[in-house]
């Protein structure tokens, strides 16, 4: 499942990122993006929404 992702970077501009969320390691969002792997720290999280269906159509998780 994957996920939007909208991370403020060090300018303050806003950046999306799609990809699938993998956990935490620390303060950090490890995220499968389709270029490879990336980690944002959460504090710069600014909204996520998911952009997949889930098996059982359920809401899924950023954050499992």
């Amino acid at each position: 499942m994957r996920f939007a992702i909208d991370i403020i970077d060090e300018a303050g501009n806003n950046r999306i990122y799609i990809g699938q969320p993998l956990g935490l390691a620390g303060d950090k969002l490890r995220v499968q993006l389709r270029d490879g792997e990336a980690m944002f720290d959460v504090e710069r999280i600014a909204d996520w929404f998911q952009i997949d269906q889930t098996e059982g159509k359920g809401r899924g998780e950023l954050f499992c």
